[in-house]
């Protein structure tokens, strides 16, 4: 606790005692017995031992503080000679092939300016609530000196500074809509400058704030979405550059195209500077790295996608039309031509090449490498675990990153995911703003507890649900798996990963996989270099209808994968990779199935219980999967119905107290439910989702 100083206060004042950082590091341990002999060990001291032995609390647990130099130390709990990360501290790194715990230190020199509560309205208003933290042995706060400079628009001014409590706020009237941050600080009243804090502040149309149950996610390969001057023509071999830029990305975002998907989040393919030529791939094919996964470059961009000043252009259009953007960030290999592969050959692991010869992959998925000019880094040297975590904040700190994509998240140890996160964590996130940190972590059907593995709060947020994903392929694509068992398939992820608060991605494809139209045609296996025939059966398009569906009414964050709106074909990569179809090419099937996203996701983005209600499962059989969206108000419940092959029609019971006046989102036909029931279509491949009629929602 800082004590006063005598120049703050006049005689005739009370001395005051405002609140002071914390300082130092403190260990807690329970070890496994009672009797068990523990140690803790760190840098501080060049790991020594014996090292320090903690007190021992009457309930068993035992706990020690030091006071090293402020920045990142590793330490190590040693219990009977055995070492130990501690499983309270988010980051870990290695010692002699050991992972043991590291902190981050603060400077207790400075004072520091903590968010305590970022209070927005539709109408532009904001509140940004702070408390100013003295300095070790340092003064209160200058109530004069609290102060928010803009790093992007916006102005806000003190309201009110409590040199008692160190109490700070700032107000804004009639922002305009999007995103702002600003750098927030003070100073005591001796002239100390607070650590700087960020606060990022968004004016949306809701009043809820934002997290990722809320993102309505569309993931854009660019280079295959949209050029300069329009649609792109589909490369002689799918190898090649189709010429796609992130400017065509911008024209859809101001024509209004992505937020009549109800999309509320871009997740854009990686922006690094990438090699020219092209590079072995399968088969005898080559490739180049029109798909921005090799980069050459850290901090460059790639200029066949985009310039600083276009990104900058994007930034600003994305987000004053709400929209959040998530950066694809690389950190687990880059190309053989990138600087680090000469400067730092030490940074790299072996050369073995991931599936090839002995090198499988369940034995070496973190010590491979994708290809022979794609090595591999090493996660577990400081410097490289440094290095990458620097050049990834500079894509939050140039460009107002609203989150990140993590790529090839098990071919890295769990360190690295949680170093990112805690970086990320650590600058930019506070009440009222959450970066989304989404991880893919590719598992086959049944994998729910690989993907557990690196969620949870000192993780990453979410993953992308694969497990579910072939299981609405098998089921409603294939038809080989029952309808309940997508309602399975849900459940058993949560039971998986209970507890850890993790907004899954919910999909229906992506980049990596075949396209889920050529698996329900029954064309998805053959040469992935042949193009799989666009479908021409409308059962083929409803069946992507019910599927859509599905993805965009379950709990979770559904990514919308460009093209499958339109429900374009294609095999696994680099088929499944096409050209986003000009408007005059699409078939009125494919029409048909962008209007019904267009609903969906537009009610999906206004309505609370289908972002944030809890699921009840209503019906489940071999056909139909029938579930309700709630939340505790009745009136804001949703009912869902998809069906595949029904033989007949059936009624469903009501949630309890759902409003008897309902309306079909889909067909926007009024319901009469008086005798708490519902009727399920019977034909075949529909869609139903069910709403109060008083929904402005559904209007």
């Amino acid at each position: 606790m800082g004590a006063l100083s005598p120049a703050a206060c006049s005689e005739n004042e009370e001395p005051i005692s405002p609140p002071a950082r914390s300082c130092g590091l403190v260990v807690w341990h329970q070890p496994s017995s009672r009797n068990a002999r523990v140690e803790i060990v760190g840098d501080w001291d060049g790991f020594r031992r014996p090292g320090t032995i903690p007190e021992t609390r009457p309930d068993g647990w035992r706990v020690a503080e030091f006071e090293p130099p402020p920045g990142e130390h590793a330490y190590a709990i040693v219990e009977d000679e055995t070492w130990l990360a501690d499983p309270r501290e988010p980051m870990t790194t290695f010692r002699d092939g050991r992972e043991i715990a590291l902190a981050n230190v603060p400077d207790c020199t400075r004072p520091e300016v903590r968010i305590d509560a970022v209070d927005t309205t539709p109408e532009g208003d904001a509140i940004v609530r702070a408390t100013f933290l003295t300095a070790k042995n340092g003064s209160p706060l200058d109530p004069t000196s609290g102060v928010m400079t803009p790093k992007d628009g916006g102005a806000f001014t003190l309201k009110s500074a409590d040199r008692a409590t160190g109490a700070l706020v700032f107000e804004a009237k009639n922002l305009s809509r999007g995103k702002y941050m600003f750098s927030l600080g003070a100073r005591d009243s001796q002239g100390a400058l607070a650590e700087e804090a960020l606060a990022t502040v968004w004016i949306d149309r809701t009043r809820d704030p934002w997290d990722a149950r809320d993102a309505i996610v569309y993931e854009v390969m660019l280079d295959r979405f949209r050029g300069d001057v329009g649609p792109l023509a589909q490369p002689n071999d799918p190898g090649e550059r189709a010429g796609g830029t992130l400017a065509g990305l911008r024209q859809a975002i101001e024509s209004g195209e992505i937020e009549s998907l109800g999309v509320n989040m871009l997740w854009v393919s990686p922006l690094y500077k990438n090699p020219d030529g092209a590079f072995a791939s399968s088969a005898g094919h080559t490739s180049t790295g029109y798909h921005g996964y090799w980069p050459v470059a850290s901090r460059e961009l790639d200029a066949r996608l985009a310039d600083e000043a276009e990104v900058d252009r994007f930034m600003k259009a994305a987000h004053a039309r709400g929209i959040r953007v998530l950066f694809d960030v690389v950190p687990n290999h880059v190309h053989q031509a990138h600087p680090w592969a000469t400067e730092h050959p030490d940074w790299f692991k072996t050369d073995c090449v991931c599936g090839k010869d002995s090198c499988d992959w369940a034995t070496h998925i973190e010590t491979c490498w994708f290809a022979p000019y794609l090595p591999d880094l090493d996660w577990t040297r400081d410097d490289v675990a440094h290095a990458v975590t620097s050049d990834l904040l500079w894509w939050f700190d140039r460009f107002g990153a609203d989150g990140i994509r993590v790529d090839a998240v098990p071919m890295m140890p769990r360190a690295a995911t949680r170093r990112i996160a805690t970086t990320v964590r650590a600058r930019y996130e506070h009440p009222g703003y959450v970066p989304y940190i989404l991880g893919e972590v590719f598992t086959g059907p049944g994998g729910y507890d690989i993907l557990k593995y690196d969620l949870g709060p000192l993780g990453l947020d979410g993953s992308f649900h694969f497990p579910l994903m072939w299981t609405l392929r098998s089921a409603i694509g294939e038809e080989v798996e029952p309808m309940s068992n997508i309602d399975a398939s849900y459940r058993a992820g949560e039971v998986s990963w209970s507890g850890a608060g993790a907004v899954m991605g919910t999909i229906i494809g992506n980049h990596d996989v075949a396209r889920f139209a050529s698996v329900s045609a029954g064309n998805a296996a053959g040469d992935t270099w042949t193009p799989a025939p666009q479908p021409l059966d409308p059962t083929i398009y409803a069946k992507q209808r019910v599927a859509l569906a599905a993805m965009l009414t379950l709990p979770g964050a559904p990514v919308l994968y460009y093209g499958d709106e339109v429900g374009l074909a294609g095999r696994s990569d680099p088929d499944c990779r096409r050209v986003m179809p000009a408007e005059s090419a699409l078939l009125p099937s494919q029409v048909a199935t962008r209007d019904l996203v267009r609903k969906l996701g537009r009610f999906r983005a206004c309505n609370r219980a289908m972002r944030r209600g809890e699921l009840r499962t209503l019906a489940a059989d071999a056909e139909r999967f029938v579930f309700a969206r709630e939340t505790n108000d009745p009136s804001e419940t949703v009912v869902i119905a998809l069906s595949r092959r029904p033989t007949r029609a059936k009624n469903v019971a009501l949630p309890p107290n759902m409003p008897p006046a309902l309306v079909d989102v889909v067909t926007g036909k009024n319901v009469d439910a008086a005798n708490g029931e519902v009727a399920l279509s019977s034909d075949a491949f529909t869609v139903q989702v069910f709403t109060s009629a008083s929904d402005v929602c559904a209007r």
